[in-house]
């Protein structure tokens, strides 16, 4: 293998060595440090807007916890096979039809790439004028950040874990530090002020949840790197229930006492100018980071000819032409239609792990089945359908549509699976 070669390595298609492994603490930094991001500033700031604080609180919490048990399970499977997500889907889907779902994961987190990328360009514009005068160009300043984030990213998790123990800590003080200034610089008044709900809780605990639906369902991609299984479940939970809450008040709190939603706006309202300037590039870039490293994960599953480096870029290249293409404008329901769509996929998949063939996974048995599991594919489409039926209220279940379709593919996936169980335990053999 060459020096660069070597380099690049990230396990695409094989597990992790144990050798490779770290501990769960470096993990909890990379998966905080993709979710402070500026979508989820954005989102913070709308969902305050319309629940009021105590509501968003309530959804930020609620939605935190379901992230939480759902990434956990997803954390397992991956912490015990040592596989990437998208190799993990072709015992559920088959390795056919793993193509379908690893092409919408690749299109997804492309789209999150231009999301992020969108919002960087148009703070950038905000903050240089704010601080210098001098706006500049949109797309420069988009097609430059995506640029830096998407080289860093083609050395894989090595990257992603240096950028994270680099930044995160920092921006985590910074977030909390713009908490109370903006508490005691603003109309603190305003943060319990009567208000009239526009959006029930249910729909914004499922934002939340379903905002981050999509790394809870590829959670395997950094699990895989963990040394324990314990571990694994203790970063989840550190991650989503007591980091993304945190998050998105830093983003409602300024928000609610200023009155203004646009959080570099208020940052810059504040005299915040450096920090703001701090909090955009490194927010933007270690959740971009992920997000185009997850896409190329999920095409080297699918195209195992070519190195997942270049793929990284490609992915990278796409993600820019998304940003450039005003994908922005469709933010809220994009954050609601992931995880009514994938969270699906999660359930299936630990399901099938944990009670279909009990924990046996061995990526040398894939191709002794079926290029396609339909199993797969129909409960997937049930808990889609009723997630998007429960969405827009056609239907009422738990009154989360993420958490509905979440539930009734796993139950759906179960039924359809448990007369071929001892056949499709068979089919995948021993566990690695």
């Amino acid at each position: 293998m060459s020096k660069l070669s070597s380099l690049v390595e990230d396990f695409s298609t094989k597990p992790v060595p144990g050798a490779q492994t770290v501990s769960a603490t470096r993990v909890a930094l990379i998966i905080i440090g993709i979710s402070i991001a500026l979508p989820a500033f954005v989102g913070g700031a709308q969902l305050g807007t319309a629940l009021g604080f105590e509501r968003a609180v309530l959804a930020f919490t609620v939605g935190g916890l379901i992230l939480s048990v759902v990434a956990s399970l997803t954390a397992l499977v991956g912490a015990q096979t040592r596989l990437s997500t998208y190799m993990i889907v072709q015992f559920a889907f088959g390795t056919g039809g793993a193509r379908l779902v690893n092409a919408i994961f690749a299109g997804t987190m492309i789209g999150w790439f231009g999301v992020n990328a969108a919002l960087f360009g148009d703070a950038m514009v905000a903050t240089v004028n704010q601080m210098y005068g001098e706006p500049g160009v949109w797309p420069l300043y988009v097609a430059g950040g995506s640029a830096l984030m998407v080289l860093t990213t083609v050395f894989g998790f090595k990257s992603l874990d240096r950028l994270s123990r680099m930044a995160v800590p920092l921006l985590l003080v910074i977030l909390i530090a713009i908490m109370g200034f903006a508490l005691s610089h603003g109309e603190s008044a305003n943060l319990f002020a009567a208000r009239t709900p526009t959006m029930s809780v249910g729909l914004g605990i499922s934002a939340v949840a379903g905002g981050s639906m999509v790394g809870a369902a590829c959670m395997p991609d950094m699990t895989r790197y963990v040394s324990s299984r314990r571990g694994a479940v203790g970063s989840m939970f550190v991650s989503y229930g007591i980091g993304a809450p945190i998050i998105l008040l830093s983003a409602t709190i300024p928000s609610l006492v200023t009155g203004e939603i646009d959080f570099m706006k208020i940052l810059l309202g504040l005299g915040l100018g450096l920090p703001a300037l701090f909090v955009l590039v490194f927010a933007t870039w270690t959740s971009n980071a992920a997000n185009v490293y997850g896409a190329g994960l999920s095409l080297a599953a699918s195209f195992r000819n070519v190195r997942s480096w270049q793929l990284t870029l490609i992915a990278g290249a796409l993600g820019t032409g998304v940003a450039l293409s005003g994908i922005i404008e469709l933010f809220m329901p994009f954050l609601i239609g992931l995880g009514v769509l994938m969270t699906p996929v999660a359930a299936i998949y630990v399901t099938d792990f944990f009670l279909v063939v009990h924990g046996k996974y061995d990526v040398a048995t894939l191709e002794r089945g079926p290029s396609i599991r339909w199993p797969g594919f129909a409960a997937w489409a049930i808990g889609s359908c009723t997630g998007l039926l429960t969405a827009s209220q056609h239907l009422t279940l738990t009154l989360i549509p993420a958490l509905d379709a979440l539930l009734l593919a796993g139950v759906v996936y179960y039924g359809l699976m448990r007369w071929r169980a001892p056949h499709r335990a068979a089919e995948c053999g021993s566990s690695s």
